[in-house]
């Protein structure tokens, strides 16, 4: 899973720096509860396409793995089958 952790860039880090501090300036109590509500909508949203593609992506791996790796039945033995 730390594959999927990605540091930001330093312009990136930069850019968020000064977003959160044009959000810590802000006076207006609407402009930041709507802001929060946005930010909580967004949040749900990115949850559930990360929780349908981790889904997604172990589904098609489980598909590879039983395709590199069939399940050789085995015969069933000739006296299963008699009946008295």
């Amino acid at each position: 899973m730390d594959e999927l952790l990605v540091r930001p860039s330093l312009e990136q880090e930069l850019e968020i720096e000064r977003k959160s501090r044009e959000i810590l300036e802000m006076d207006d109590n609407k402009e930041l509860a709507d802001l929060a509500i946005a930010l909580l909508k967004q949040n749900w949203a990115q949850g559930e396409v990360l929780t349908a593609s981790f889904s997604r992506i172990h589904l098609l791996e489980a598909r590879i793995i039983c395709m590199n790796n069939p399940i050789k039945r085995q015969k069933s033995p000739r006296w299963m089958f008699w009946t008295n």
